[in-house]
């Protein structure tokens, strides 16, 4: 596991990364589906993308069910933490 602190702001910014649009743009509450149009395979990307920074494994992501950027960052804090999720 990589030794990456945990930031809601790093967090949005390699979201709005991997969605190549502005990290303004992804806000605390957006709706990954419904407003930021984030489908399975951009969903793959992301969960890639917090693996390589974060160490936490693509398949837990995936199927964590996060919708939000503040549901993934409560969701891989408690994985980093070692705290079973909710």
């Amino acid at each position: 596991m990589t030794t990456a602190t945990l930031n809601i702001e790093d967090l949005r910014a390699l979201i709005a990364g991997a969605l190549e649009t502005e990290p303004e743009e992804v806000t605390n509450e957006a709706h990954f589906t419904d407003e930021l149009e984030i489908d399975s395979l951009m969903l793959l990307e992301i969960s890639t993308r917090v693996e390589n920074a974060y160490g936490v494994p693509v398949d837990d992501v995936v199927i964590s069910g996060v919708q939000s950027l503040v549901e993934l960052h409560t969701f891989l804090a408690s994985k980093i933490a070692g705290e079973p999720s909710a």
